[in-house]
């Protein structure tokens, strides 16, 4: 530091006013780029010495949850998911959008953008993706203001052939940015830098102009070209940020400003020269935070689920649902005499007879689950399938489909 100090003074005493003006901006671009390096590998080597020691609580621990199963630690499992994951979804669906009622190449109907996009299939993809383009910001069309505790999902692909423009998600105080801009305005977003960057992280700002994020390290290039699961929690002034199921940022005040609960958007930040592609969300998802789940499951006897998420058309439970089964396996636990029933329900796309078989898998799923981690005793469980025959919302929306698919446990 004491080397870059002093070359900016010797430029400067060698550069008139205005040059003088620019390498003191440089100089202090570069300095916080220097301090960003610095604390990412202090943080990387106080991370090393965290998973050392939830190994040795892991091994030490005897009874309960499998470590294994579900926190991840055996490598050959697909499913590899970081000690700290502690995300669970909201339970009451404030949007969802899929993209499934969206022609190709048109403009999703709940949306608004300042610049345009579209929706695209992908042939190595399911379902339909919206695309985000170059400098085009785009924000779901919501009802009011955001809760105090929310959370927002979406899967998040970005592809590997072209140059991208950097991935930013996150909020502002304009509640419509297609009418007025978020220039100098409050705001606060994630952004995982453009294709081109040295270096495989992501940062939080709350400024627009580059040089004052704050980075983690994550696998940015190795995550290109695969769909990301990106999961965002927010509890009054916490905000806490996912991808897939490793948490890389957990924030106790950083949400500290009531104005940011007006919009939720996406945004492809300008980069010259102009980029050929963009990047793609799906299945974006947000809902408030309304129910405690021990209150819902012990005290009333029934908890609905819309979070628990499995493959399309399939059983498998996917891991970024893991968490709130974790936390209902925990409260079973502490019911050892209780009988629950678990039962599945789809929505309406497909026969009939597909939906009821494949409700009914799914609930044994979970009850399979819930089992072999929690030691639960099969005859405690019992698992049951309603396919689409008792919907709580119109399978002619998205939104609704969403609030369909979901899974009943019920005190018996």
């Amino acid at each position: 530091m004491r080397v870059l100090a002093l070359t900016v003074i010797f430029l400067l005493s060698m550069h008139g006013r205005g040059e003088a003006q620019i390498l003191d901006r440089l100089g202090k671009k570069v300095e916080n780029k220097v301090k960003q390096r610095v604390d990412r590998k202090v943080d990387k080597a106080v991370d090393k010495g965290l998973d050392k020691v939830e190994e040795k609580i892991d091994k030490s621990t005897k009874g309960g949850v499998s470590s294994t199963t579900v926190k991840g630690k055996t490598s050959s499992d697909p499913n590899v998911m970081s000690s700290n994951y502690d995300f669970i979804p909201g339970d009451q669906l404030l949007f969802y959008d899929d993209f499934s009622n969206t022609a190709y190449g048109d403009f999703p109907s709940k949306w608004n953008t300042t610049v345009g996009g579209k929706v695209v299939k992908f042939s190595n993809l399911t379902g339909n993706w919206f695309m985000v383009g170059d400098n085009a910001l785009s924000f779901p069309l919501l009802k009011g203001s955001l809760p105090q505790n929310f959370t927002v999902e979406f899967d998040l692909y970005y592809p590997d052939n072209a140059v991208r423009p950097p991935v930013t998600f996150g909020f502002s105080e304009v509640a419509n940015p297609a009418k007025q801009s978020i220039q100098r305005k409050k705001l606060f977003y994630f952004v995982i830098p453009k294709s081109n960057n040295v270096e495989n992280v992501v940062g939080y700002t709350t400024n627009m102009y580059s040089g004052h994020e704050t980075f983690t390290e994550w696998d940015v290039r190795g995550h290109t070209g695969k769909v990301v699961h990106v999961s965002i929690a927010v509890n009054g002034e916490r905000i806490r940020l996912y991808m897939d199921t490793e948490k890389l940022f957990d924030l106790p005040k950083a949400f500290d400003n009531n104005a940011y609960r007006n919009n939720f958007h996406l945004r492809a930040a300008e980069v010259i020269p102009k980029p050929k592609d963009g990047f793609y969300v799906s299945n974006v998802r947000i809902a408030a935070v309304s129910k405690d789940l021990s209150a819902a499951l012990i005290g009333e006897g029934k908890l609905v689920v819309s979070g628990i998420h499995f493959d399309s058309g399939s059983d498998r439970i996917k891991a970024v649902s893991y968490n709130i089964l974790n936390e209902i396996g925990l409260l079973m636990q502490h019911t050892p005499s209780a009988k629950f029933e678990i039962v599945g329900h789809t929505d309406s796309d497909g026969g009939a007879q597909l939906n009821q078989r494949l409700s009914l898998q799914r609930a044994e799923a979970v009850r399979q689950y819930l089992m072999k981690n929690f030691n639960i005793p099969a005859s405690q469980l019992v698992a049951i399938g309603k396919g689409a025959s008792e919907p709580v919302a119109s399978n002619a929306t998205a939104e609704g489909k969403a609030q369909n698919r979901r899974v009943e446990f019920i005190r018996k």
